[in-house]
Protein backbone atom coordinates (compact mmCIF):
# COMPACT_ATOMS: atom_id res chain seq x y z
CA UNK A 1 0.00 0.00 0.00
CA UNK A 2 1.42 3.86 -1.29
CA UNK A 3 1.85 6.01 1.88
CA UNK A 4 -1.17 8.39 -0.19
CA UNK A 5 -3.25 5.11 0.02
CA UNK A 6 -2.42 4.92 3.53
CA UNK A 7 -3.01 8.28 4.02
CA UNK A 8 -6.33 8.49 2.09
CA UNK A 9 -7.63 5.30 4.37
CA UNK A 10 -6.41 6.52 7.85
CA UNK A 11 -8.65 9.85 7.29
CA UNK A 12 -11.48 7.73 6.29
CA UNK A 13 -11.09 5.87 9.85
CA UNK A 14 -10.65 8.90 11.36
CA UNK A 15 -13.53 10.88 10.08
CA UNK A 16 -15.46 7.80 11.09
CA UNK A 17 -13.93 7.75 14.13
CA UNK A 18 -15.21 11.07 14.83
CA UNK A 19 -18.49 10.40 14.05
CA UNK A 20 -18.54 8.00 17.04
CA UNK A 21 -17.42 4.68 15.26
CA UNK A 22 -15.72 3.36 18.10
CA UNK A 23 -14.68 0.43 15.83
CA UNK A 24 -12.93 2.50 13.98
CA UNK A 25 -11.29 4.34 17.02
CA UNK A 26 -9.64 0.78 18.10
CA UNK A 27 -8.38 0.78 14.16
CA UNK A 28 -6.88 4.21 14.18
CA UNK A 29 -5.26 3.97 17.54
CA UNK A 30 -4.40 0.27 17.57
CA UNK A 31 -0.84 0.66 15.47
CA UNK A 32 0.35 3.42 18.40
CA UNK A 33 -0.83 1.21 21.69
CA UNK A 34 2.92 -0.76 22.26
CA UNK A 35 4.82 2.66 21.66
CA UNK A 36 2.31 4.34 23.83
CA UNK A 37 3.00 1.84 26.09
CA UNK A 38 6.57 1.88 26.11
CA UNK A 39 6.45 5.70 26.61
CA UNK A 40 4.48 5.18 29.40
CA UNK A 41 6.87 2.76 31.16
CA UNK A 42 9.50 4.67 30.46
CA UNK A 43 7.98 8.13 31.89
CA UNK A 44 6.77 5.86 35.27
CA UNK A 45 8.89 2.66 35.20
CA UNK A 46 6.03 0.49 36.08
CA UNK A 47 4.51 -1.52 33.44
CA UNK A 48 1.19 -1.99 35.63
CA UNK A 49 0.85 2.11 35.84
CA UNK A 50 2.11 2.25 32.24
CA UNK A 51 -1.45 -0.42 31.13
CA UNK A 52 -3.69 1.59 33.27
CA UNK A 53 -2.20 4.99 30.77
CA UNK A 54 -2.49 3.71 28.04
CA UNK A 55 -6.09 3.36 29.18
CA UNK A 56 -6.31 6.62 30.45
CA UNK A 57 -5.02 8.05 27.47
CA UNK A 58 -7.45 6.21 24.90
CA UNK A 59 -9.81 7.73 26.85
CA UNK A 60 -9.06 10.85 27.05
CA UNK A 61 -8.16 10.40 22.83
CA UNK A 62 -11.89 9.75 22.03
CA UNK A 63 -13.31 12.30 24.20
CA UNK A 64 -11.49 14.71 22.19
CA UNK A 65 -11.57 12.99 18.69
CA UNK A 66 -13.40 15.91 17.49
CA UNK A 67 -11.28 18.70 18.62
CA UNK A 68 -8.32 16.89 16.53
CA UNK A 69 -7.25 18.52 13.45
CA UNK A 70 -6.17 16.04 10.47
CA UNK A 71 -3.48 18.01 9.69
CA UNK A 72 -1.51 17.37 12.29
CA UNK A 73 0.23 14.13 13.20
CA UNK A 74 -2.19 11.80 14.97
CA UNK A 75 0.63 10.41 16.53
CA UNK A 76 2.22 13.09 17.82
CA UNK A 77 -1.74 14.32 18.94
CA UNK A 78 -1.50 10.61 21.04
CA UNK A 79 1.94 10.67 22.93
CA UNK A 80 0.85 14.50 23.76
CA UNK A 81 -2.33 12.63 25.36
CA UNK A 82 -0.07 10.25 27.13
CA UNK A 83 2.78 12.27 28.28
CA UNK A 84 0.47 14.95 29.48
CA UNK A 85 -1.50 12.17 31.52
CA UNK A 86 2.08 10.55 32.78
CA UNK A 87 2.93 14.04 33.99
CA UNK A 88 -0.74 14.45 36.14
CA UNK A 89 0.26 10.51 37.71
CA UNK A 90 3.86 12.10 38.26
CA UNK A 91 2.65 14.74 39.92
CA UNK A 92 0.11 12.91 42.39
CA UNK A 93 3.11 10.76 43.26
CA UNK A 94 6.11 11.36 46.14
CA UNK A 95 8.77 13.37 44.60
CA UNK A 96 11.57 10.28 44.97
CA UNK A 97 12.46 7.71 42.72
CA UNK A 98 10.33 4.30 41.95
CA UNK A 99 11.47 0.90 41.95
CA UNK A 100 11.57 0.21 38.01
CA UNK A 101 9.80 -3.47 36.95
CA UNK A 102 10.83 -5.42 34.25
CA UNK A 103 9.10 -5.67 30.52
CA UNK A 104 8.82 -8.11 28.22
CA UNK A 105 10.51 -7.43 25.16
CA UNK A 106 8.76 -8.32 22.08
CA UNK A 107 10.14 -8.40 17.85
CA UNK A 108 11.07 -5.00 17.14
CA UNK A 109 9.32 -5.01 13.97
CA UNK A 110 5.76 -5.12 15.68
CA UNK A 111 3.63 -2.26 15.53
CA UNK A 112 3.61 0.21 13.13
CA UNK A 113 4.88 3.02 15.39
CA UNK A 114 8.57 2.75 15.97
CA UNK A 115 10.52 3.41 19.23
CA UNK A 116 13.52 4.26 18.01
CA UNK A 117 15.28 6.72 15.62
CA UNK A 118 18.80 6.49 14.31
CA UNK A 119 19.27 10.04 15.65
CA UNK A 120 18.53 8.94 18.51
CA UNK A 121 21.36 9.20 21.77
CA UNK A 122 20.65 6.18 22.95
CA UNK A 123 19.72 2.83 20.59
CA UNK A 124 16.60 1.28 21.25
CA UNK A 125 17.71 -1.72 23.36
CA UNK A 126 19.45 0.98 25.66
CA UNK A 127 15.86 2.86 25.69
CA UNK A 128 15.22 -0.01 27.83
CA UNK A 129 17.95 -0.65 30.05
CA UNK A 130 16.91 -0.84 33.97
CA UNK A 131 19.85 1.30 34.72
CA UNK A 132 19.19 4.19 31.94
CA UNK A 133 15.07 3.67 33.60
CA UNK A 134 16.75 3.87 37.01
CA UNK A 135 18.43 7.24 36.66
CA UNK A 136 15.05 8.78 34.35
CA UNK A 137 13.32 8.22 37.50
CA UNK A 138 15.72 10.34 39.22
CA UNK A 139 14.52 13.56 36.60
CA UNK A 140 11.71 15.91 37.16
CA UNK A 141 8.94 14.73 34.75
CA UNK A 142 8.95 17.23 32.18
CA UNK A 143 12.94 16.79 31.81
CA UNK A 144 11.88 12.69 31.77
CA UNK A 145 9.36 13.25 28.71
CA UNK A 146 12.18 15.89 26.90
CA UNK A 147 14.73 13.22 27.78
CA UNK A 148 12.83 10.29 25.96
CA UNK A 149 11.45 12.19 22.90
CA UNK A 150 15.10 13.79 22.28
CA UNK A 151 17.93 10.27 23.63
CA UNK A 152 16.09 7.46 23.19
CA UNK A 153 12.98 8.35 20.23
CA UNK A 154 14.98 10.77 18.52
CA UNK A 155 12.59 13.64 18.12
CA UNK A 156 14.11 16.88 16.97
CA UNK A 157 13.82 19.74 19.29
CA UNK A 158 10.92 21.38 17.37
CA UNK A 159 8.99 17.94 17.26
CA UNK A 160 9.26 18.26 21.14
CA UNK A 161 8.54 21.74 21.35
CA UNK A 162 5.61 21.62 18.78
CA UNK A 163 4.42 18.50 20.79
CA UNK A 164 5.15 20.54 24.46
CA UNK A 165 3.70 23.96 23.08
CA UNK A 166 6.52 25.20 23.84
CA UNK A 167 10.07 26.74 22.79
CA UNK A 168 13.21 25.01 21.41
CA UNK A 169 14.81 27.20 23.86
CA UNK A 170 12.70 25.87 26.41
CA UNK A 171 13.16 22.01 25.62
CA UNK A 172 16.99 22.49 24.84
CA UNK A 173 17.72 23.54 28.50
CA UNK A 174 15.52 20.85 29.93
CA UNK A 175 17.33 18.39 27.84
CA UNK A 176 20.64 19.79 28.93
CA UNK A 177 19.59 19.32 33.06
CA UNK A 178 18.43 15.98 32.31
CA UNK A 179 21.61 14.67 30.62
CA UNK A 180 23.56 16.08 33.29
CA UNK A 181 21.24 14.18 35.62
CA UNK A 182 21.44 11.13 33.93
CA UNK A 183 25.06 10.97 33.17
CA UNK A 184 25.53 11.63 36.76
CA UNK A 185 23.65 8.60 38.15
CA UNK A 186 23.92 6.01 34.38
CA UNK A 187 26.56 3.27 35.54
CA UNK A 188 29.50 4.13 33.00
CA UNK A 189 29.97 0.68 30.88
CA UNK A 190 29.79 -0.28 27.63
CA UNK A 191 26.47 -1.83 26.03
CA UNK A 192 26.53 -4.51 23.47
CA UNK A 193 23.77 -5.74 21.31
CA UNK A 194 22.15 -9.38 22.10
CA UNK A 195 23.91 -11.72 20.51
CA UNK A 196 23.63 -15.33 20.01
CA UNK A 197 26.01 -15.87 22.66
CA UNK A 198 23.98 -14.32 25.56
CA UNK A 199 20.63 -16.61 23.62
CA UNK A 200 23.34 -19.45 24.35
CA UNK A 201 24.36 -18.41 27.72
CA UNK A 202 20.87 -18.08 28.94
CA UNK A 203 20.12 -21.46 27.48
CA UNK A 204 23.04 -22.74 29.55
CA UNK A 205 21.96 -20.92 32.52
CA UNK A 206 18.58 -22.29 32.90
CA UNK A 207 20.24 -25.94 32.11
CA UNK A 208 22.79 -25.59 34.86
CA UNK A 209 19.25 -25.53 37.17
CA UNK A 210 17.50 -28.10 35.69
CA UNK A 211 20.31 -30.44 36.18
CA UNK A 212 22.17 -29.50 39.44
CA UNK A 213 25.06 -28.30 38.21
CA UNK A 214 26.61 -26.14 40.44
CA UNK A 215 29.95 -26.18 38.51
CA UNK A 216 28.75 -25.36 35.64
CA UNK A 217 26.82 -21.98 36.99
CA UNK A 218 29.55 -20.86 38.95
CA UNK A 219 31.40 -21.15 35.25
CA UNK A 220 28.72 -18.57 33.74
CA UNK A 221 29.19 -15.77 36.59
CA UNK A 222 31.73 -13.14 36.65
CA UNK A 223 33.93 -13.44 40.31
CA UNK A 224 32.36 -9.83 40.57
CA UNK A 225 29.09 -10.57 39.68
CA UNK A 226 26.09 -9.04 41.86
CA UNK A 227 22.76 -10.00 42.47
CA UNK A 228 20.30 -7.37 43.23
CA UNK A 229 17.15 -8.24 45.06
CA UNK A 230 15.59 -5.52 46.93
CA UNK A 231 14.03 -5.73 49.44
CA UNK A 232 16.65 -8.40 50.51
CA UNK A 233 20.90 -7.71 50.87
CA UNK A 234 22.45 -7.87 47.80
CA UNK A 235 25.10 -11.03 47.31
CA UNK A 236 28.43 -10.04 45.77
CA UNK A 237 30.58 -12.81 44.05
CA UNK A 238 30.07 -14.95 41.32
CA UNK A 239 30.65 -18.18 43.87
CA UNK A 240 28.79 -16.87 46.68
CA UNK A 241 25.76 -15.98 44.34
CA UNK A 242 25.85 -19.94 43.13
CA UNK A 243 26.57 -20.88 46.72
CA UNK A 244 22.99 -18.81 47.86
CA UNK A 245 20.79 -20.27 45.09
CA UNK A 246 22.20 -23.98 46.20
CA UNK A 247 22.27 -23.61 49.38
CA UNK A 248 19.98 -21.21 51.05
CA UNK A 249 17.62 -21.26 47.90
CA UNK A 250 17.60 -24.68 46.50
CA UNK A 251 18.20 -26.43 49.74
CA UNK A 252 21.12 -28.51 47.94
CA UNK A 253 19.67 -29.24 45.16
CA UNK A 254 19.29 -26.77 42.15
CA UNK A 255 16.24 -28.83 40.45
CA UNK A 256 14.25 -26.93 43.29
CA UNK A 257 14.69 -23.63 41.31
CA UNK A 258 12.73 -23.55 38.20
CA UNK A 259 13.73 -21.03 35.25
CA UNK A 260 11.48 -20.55 31.76
CA UNK A 261 13.90 -18.17 29.02
CA UNK A 262 12.54 -15.25 28.44
CA UNK A 263 13.87 -11.39 27.54
CA UNK A 264 13.27 -8.48 29.15
CA UNK A 265 14.66 -4.99 28.97
CA UNK A 266 16.50 -5.39 26.12
CA UNK A 267 18.45 -8.70 28.20
CA UNK A 268 18.35 -11.69 28.69
CA UNK A 269 15.62 -13.07 31.70
CA UNK A 270 14.29 -15.77 33.36
CA UNK A 271 11.00 -16.91 34.84
CA UNK A 272 11.34 -18.13 38.55
CA UNK A 273 9.82 -20.75 40.35
CA UNK A 274 10.82 -22.74 43.57
CA UNK A 275 9.35 -25.88 44.46
CA UNK A 276 7.20 -26.48 48.03
CA UNK A 277 7.70 -29.30 49.92
CA UNK A 278 4.68 -30.79 48.52
CA UNK A 279 5.64 -30.61 44.83
CA UNK A 280 4.00 -27.21 43.89
CA UNK A 281 5.75 -24.66 41.62
CA UNK A 282 5.45 -21.56 43.51
CA UNK A 283 5.81 -18.21 41.30
CA UNK A 284 8.75 -15.96 43.01
CA UNK A 285 9.08 -13.25 39.92
CA UNK A 286 11.47 -12.37 37.51
CA UNK A 287 15.91 -11.92 36.94
CA UNK A 288 16.92 -9.99 34.23
CA UNK A 289 20.64 -11.00 33.18
CA UNK A 290 23.48 -8.35 32.52
CA UNK A 291 25.98 -9.90 29.99
CA UNK A 292 29.88 -8.48 29.54
CA UNK A 293 32.22 -10.77 27.38
CA UNK A 294 30.50 -13.90 27.71
CA UNK A 295 30.02 -13.90 31.55
CA UNK A 296 27.00 -13.00 34.07
CA UNK A 297 27.97 -10.03 35.63
CA UNK A 298 24.87 -8.92 37.09
CA UNK A 299 21.39 -10.36 38.15
CA UNK A 300 18.35 -8.00 38.60
CA UNK A 301 15.74 -10.27 40.56
CA UNK A 302 12.24 -8.93 41.02
CA UNK A 303 10.55 -10.59 43.70
CA UNK A 304 7.02 -10.49 42.75
CA UNK A 305 4.55 -13.17 41.25
CA UNK A 306 2.77 -9.90 39.83
CA UNK A 307 5.27 -9.76 36.83
CA UNK A 308 4.82 -13.04 35.33
CA UNK A 309 1.83 -12.41 33.64
CA UNK A 310 3.29 -9.83 31.56
CA UNK A 311 6.05 -12.69 30.18
CA UNK A 312 3.02 -15.44 29.79
CA UNK A 313 3.52 -17.74 32.17
CA UNK A 314 1.29 -20.36 32.54
CA UNK A 315 -1.32 -20.74 35.63
CA UNK A 316 0.17 -22.78 38.76
CA UNK A 317 0.23 -26.33 38.76
CA UNK A 318 1.51 -29.40 40.67
CA UNK A 319 4.48 -31.45 40.19
CA UNK A 320 5.43 -34.46 41.90
CA UNK A 321 8.62 -33.70 43.80
CA UNK A 322 11.88 -34.74 42.14
CA UNK A 323 14.21 -34.78 45.16
CA UNK A 324 14.08 -38.61 46.10
CA UNK A 325 11.60 -37.71 49.29
CA UNK A 326 13.95 -34.87 50.56
CA UNK A 327 11.43 -31.81 51.37
CA UNK A 328 11.95 -28.18 51.02
CA UNK A 329 10.90 -27.37 54.07
CA UNK A 330 10.89 -22.75 52.90
CA UNK A 331 10.24 -23.25 49.52
CA UNK A 332 7.12 -21.51 49.53
CA UNK A 333 7.49 -19.47 52.58
CA UNK A 334 10.78 -17.76 51.75
CA UNK A 335 11.11 -13.87 50.87
CA UNK A 336 14.11 -14.56 48.89
CA UNK A 337 12.94 -17.53 46.93
CA UNK A 338 15.25 -17.27 43.14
Amino acid sequence: MSDRTHQRDQRVVLAAAQAGDERAFRELVEPYRHALEVHCYRMLGSAQDAEDLVQETLLRAWRGLEQFEPRAQFQTWLYRIATNAALDELKRRPRRPEPVDPFPDRPLADGASPTYDPAARYAIREGMELALLRAIQELPGRQRAVLIFRDVLGWTAPEVAELFESTVASVDSALQRARATIEEHLPAKARSTVGADERELLDRYVAAFEHDDMAGLVALLREDALLHMPPNPDVFGGLQIARFFHETIARGDLTRIRHGATWANGRPAVTIEVQSEDGEWIPHGISVLEIADGKIVGIDAFLDPAHLPRFGFPTREKRPVRHGGRSDTEGESSPTAL
